[in-house]
């Protein structure tokens, strides 16, 4: 694995997505990390702690009107423990008072939240952090995480809370190691204590993940029955990533409590069908338009019963509803204007086995003009059970796509960096050499 300085094209990439890279640096040593199961050949950049005159100058390409996210992953920039950055703090007062109402998402390990890091994040709200937590007994957290010192992330809970700041908890399920009873306890700990949701990561591995880290298939299946039975008996709304998706259906996964769309009476399982008398295309669609909207009709459908609601909010202002991702609208209407601009007959989508039943459920709603085939494409680069477009390759559309047809073939972007190249830095045309190949963002 080739790891690299990053170039600063790719940071002024992230900054455009409102994603601000500020560390690297790790304090703990997963034993799910993705980076210790990567592949030769992969290329990577490490980042060093960036400083607030690095930051101040990539705000530039920062949308005031998106969430700003810090310690999310970037592409193939490896992503660290923000709160090991001496100058997170002063970067965090520096971005409140430029971007004065623009939410902050901060993701953090835990074990630097001590009181005094707290009281100083409780003075940059909005903000909302996400405790990637994994294990709510100290020794899970030493076996999962190699956290020397775990009292401090089991502690954080309890003081994000007192401080007002909302948190989400996340956990990556590894039951193979610290068994189920510590999955659902950890679950029902972020819940007591107050998490908005809790996002149960199903585990991944590559081909060179050691024997531990292997398990079943039906292993997922079996998360995911398991996480429905806890949320009978838990308000808090539970994610599993990813989820499974087939449909577009925009079914509520949760509610907040205390937020318009509780107000309003709004329940989880129920479906969006019309906002303000528009029918909704997806999840995505439903969440964002809820968002922009000020008061408003949601009409929803559940167990063949139809009824319409009114949501009052400001413009803007979240509506409380929680839902999965699926796909965006906007980047389907792009899809179409391609179709229109191009003019193919025969057309190929090659996207990860994820995505592909969502492309088929918006592709079944529409008259296309064409032919559309929408091929499914194993990530035999990284193997094992890995099956998101972001980690494919060329090599991989290469193998799928084969002998196919088609005057167009269309290939996720999430899959490549700025200059279209991908994880191994291969151009994008070289997926169907010869042949008309576009990207297309979700």
């Amino acid at each position: 694995m080739a790891c690299r300085p990053a170039p600063e094209w790719e940071l002024a990439a992230a900054a455009a997505k409102n994603i601000l890279p500020l560390t690297s640096a790790c304090n703990v040593r997963c034993v799910f990390c993705s980076h210790r199961q990567n592949p030769p050949g992969l290329e990577v950049f490490f980042l060093p702690h960036q400083s607030l005159v690095a930051i101040r100058e990539r705000a530039a390409f920062l949308d005031r009107g998106k969430k700003i996210v810090i310690g999310e992953s970037v592409t193939r920039i490896l992503e660290g423990e923000p709160l090991l950055n001496p100058e997170l703090l002063p970067i965090l007062a520096w971005l409140r008072r430029r971007f004065r109402q623009t939410p902050i998402a901060l993701t953090t390990n835990g074990t630097l939240l001590t009181p005094e890091v707290v009281a100083e994040l409780a003075k940059v709200k909005p903000l909302e952090v996400t405790l990637s937590l994994n294990s709510a007994s100290a020794e899970g957290r030493r076996l999962l995480m190699g956290d020397r010192r775990p009292e401090i992330a089991l502690a954080a809970p309890r003081l994000l809370a007192r401080a007002g700041i909302p948190f989400s908890g996340s956990i990556v399920a590894l039951p193979q190691l610290v068994g189920w009873e510590d999955v659902e306890r950890t679950v029902r700990f972020l819940a007591k204590a107050g998490a908005e949701t809790v996002r149960i990561f199903l585990p991944g591995y590559t081909h060179l993940a050691p024997p531990e880290l292997k398990f079943p298939d039906d292993l997922w299946d079996e998360l995911r029955r398991r996480v429905a039975s806890w949320q009978k008996e838990v308000s808090t709304p539970l994610l599993v990533e990813p989820p499974g998706l087939t449909d577009l259906k925009a079914e509520i996964r949760g509610v907040l409590p205390g937020t318009p769309a509780a107000a309003a009476g709004l329940r989880a399982g129920e479906t969006i069908v019309r906002i303000a008398g528009k029918a909704v295309f997806s999840r995505v669609d439903a969440f964002w338009r809820l968002q922009a909207a000020g008061t408003v009709t949601v009409e929803t459908e559940a167990e063949g019963k139809a009824r319409a609601v009114q949501v009052t909010k400001m413009p803007g202002a979240r509506s409380g509803l929680v839902f999965d991702y699926d796909l965006s609208p906007t980047a389907w209407e792009e899809f179409l204007r391609l179709l229109s601009r191009e003019r193919p007959k025969q057309v190929v989508v090659a996207t990860s086995e994820l995505a592909a039943p969502l492309v088929r459920a918006a592709a079944f709603r529409e008259d296309l003009p064409c032919s559309l085939t929408v091929l499914p494409v194993p990530s035999r680069f990284f193997g094992g059970n890995i099956c998101c477009a972001g980690l494919l390759t060329v090599a991989d559309f290469q193998a799928a796509i084969g002998a196919t047809k088609a005057d167009l073939f269309v290939l996720p972007g999430i899959a490549f960096d700025a200059q279209g190249r991908d994880l191994v830095g291969r151009p994008y045309a070289e997926a169907a050499p010869g042949r008309k190949v576009v990207l297309l963002d979700a």
